[in-house]
């Protein structure tokens, strides 16, 4: 058994030693895992012990008298997670279900936990806990909720197999020797990286590419990547300097066109040149005024326009920006201020290619991402099969 299921395991039986009547539930992702898993560990702990206790298979309970009693479910169904109520509850390998369903089943078993504790002892928690178990699967809902959007009383714990002393020398050199370095982060280091099929932007480093600017106070030019999007209209805002280009902004799930206008406007002084560079499909797309494209919105708003009559294949776009990002020469020309554009590095991060080799667009990370690779392609722009290299002066 890994280390992590262990420490689940021992805390539950822990927990039970410390308030009277203790009722503590234990979620699996599936049926099997409690009859492999589970069952096996806690009569193996509990004999030891010397405990008395009844194994009830069939209806997923271990009782030990006078001291409670264990509740085994399954997250196979988060439907089923009703008609009862516990103390405490603990979560094996949460971060191995579909995001969706993660979310409903957390929501399900937090409901449950709701049992009125009273310690056997002074000291004891007498609040309701819950607790997950996992390898970091990527950035799933586990990420989600424990660290890129924490809520208050979450807590986050991440352990090293490193400081593991009871697995055998050859464990971590056999992994090593089985898994890529993203498993190997997540599986020995316990950190979220990506796994669905490798990052679409692996050029991209969070210090590397650092920017400490910001857009300046004077009517520098701006230079503004657009994304259209009902309900998640975005922008990225750039200004070129030194020889490089600078993401200093973000402007993100704005509902219309007429709405991003407003904000570039009240974030920005008049009298500043302001070029935008959109999703060249905005020429038909309809805002507000269903008699003008979004395009022509922004023309008409005062700013300068680049919109060819298509977009580019998306696979120039993306190797247009990692050129950017670093080069053959291991030249840095795109930096992106990580603090006023929290989004964009994030989903810069997150995005992965599905398995169809298209870059994936679940939880809404492209908008921000496929502004920029406007922006960065229409002023650096790498056009395929013809390699031909076309180059702006910055």
């Amino acid at each position: 058994m890994e280390g992590k299921s262990e420490c689940m395991v021992m805390k539950a039986l822990k927990q039970m030693f410390e308030i009277e009547n203790a009722q503590i539930a234990i979620y699996e992702p599936t049926v099997d895992l409690i009859k492999k898993i589970l069952y096996p560990r806690f009569e193996e702990i509990l004999g030891n012990a010397g405990l008395d206790y009844k194994l009830n298979k069939s209806e997923g309970i271990i009782d030990i008298p006078n001291i409670g009693t264990v509740l085994f479910r399954s997250l196979e169904n988060p439907d089923r997670i009703i008609g009862y109520e516990v103390h405490h509850s603990h979560v094996d390998e949460l971060d191995t279900l579909d995001g969706d369903k993660a979310q409903e089943a957390w929501q399900k078993l937090l409901a449950r936990n709701r049992k009125r504790i009273i310690p056997k002892r002074a000291g004891v928690l007498t609040k309701n806990t819950a607790s997950v178990y996992t390898t970091p699967e990527g950035f799933r809902f586990v990420y989600k909720r424990w660290f890129k959007s924490k809520m208050k009383g979450y807590e986050l714990i991440q352990a090293s197999t490193y400081d593991n002393p009871f697995l055998p020398r050859e464990y971590i050199d056999n992994l090593k020797e089985s898994y890529p370095k993203e498993l190997i982060a997540a599986y020995l280091n316990g950190e979220f990286v990506n796994l669905e099929s490798g990052t679409v932007y692996p050029n991209y480093d969070m210090v590397k590419n650092e920017a400490i600017d910001t857009v300046h106070a004077d009517l520098e030019t701006l230079h503004i990547g657009m994304d259209f999007n009902v309900n998640h209209m975005s922008a990225v805002i750039g200004v070129k300097r030194y020889g490089k280009l600078f993401i200093l902004a973000e402007i993100s799930d704005l509902r219309d066109t007429p709405a991003m206008i407003e904000e570039i406007h009240d974030r920005y002084s008049t009298g500043r040149t302001i070029y935008i560079y959109p999703d060249a499909s905005g020429r038909s797309s309809k805002s507000v005024d269903a008699s003008k494209s979004d395009i022509g919105l922004l023309k008409e708003a005062g700013f300068r326009v680049n919109a060819p009559k298509k977009n580019p294949p998306v696979r120039n776009r993306i190797v247009s920006v990692n050129s950017m990002f670093c080069n053959a020469k291991g030249a840095r020309h795109l930096l992106v201020n990580s603090k006023t554009c929290p989004t964009l590095v994030s989903n810069l991060q997150e995005q992965a290619y599905d398995k169809n080799g298209n870059p994936l667009k679940s939880n809404n990370v492209d908008h921000l991402i496929d502004g920029l690779g406007y922006l960065v392609h229409r002023l650096f722009g790498i056009d395929r099969p013809s390699n031909k290299v076309r180059r702006f002066r910055l």
